[in-house]
């Protein structure tokens, strides 16, 4: 297992880890923000205007792209945003989660130290957050979709 910068070569993956995840875990309308996150990344380019820096990782796995995810900073904020984490449905409850994410708050950590981190997530997910010391700060009822509530998180 290898967590690793992604690449434009990751695309088609990072769509299947994400599709593995509908309807449960992500409405599939989401697919649109996925894609429009990963043409900022395939091009080098910064995805949203309400930010300056976005990192995004894939974990590897015996040549395979497994796993998915990464974090924005929001513009003239002390804010890093956790953004379209997710690990293929096949490898879920093997620790690829839990790894990726760690990854991705020990990098914010150590690039912006002095930032908050905060996270938008499902009732399907919001306790796997808790175990980190997030909390929840806003509940909206089918936030993604009908059904699919959002949580919003900090740490």
């Amino acid at each position: 297992m290898k967590i690793r910068k992604y690449k434009p070569s990751d695309r088609l993956a990072c769509l299947e880890i994400f599709k593995s995840n509908c309807p449960k875990y992500f409405d599939p309308t989401e697919i649109q923000g996925l894609e429009n996150w990963l043409d900022g990344q395939d091009n080098g380019k910064i995805t949203y205007k309400t930010s300056f820096a976005n990192y995004f990782y894939v974990i590897e796995l015996d040549g395979k792209t497994i796993a998915c995810g990464g974090f924005y900073i929001v513009k003239d904020m002390p804010i890093a945003n956790m953004a379209w984490g997710m690990v293929n449905k096949k490898n879920h409850r093997q620790g690829f989660g839990k790894q990726l994410f760690q990854f991705r708050v020990e990098q914010v950590n150590k690039l912006f130290p002095q930032h908050i981190i905060v996270l938008d997530t499902s009732q399907h997910t919001f306790n796997f957050f808790k175990q980190f010391g997030f909390s929840i700060t806003k509940i909206t009822k089918d936030g993604y979709g009908p059904g699919l509530n959002r949580y919003d998180m900090r740490k």
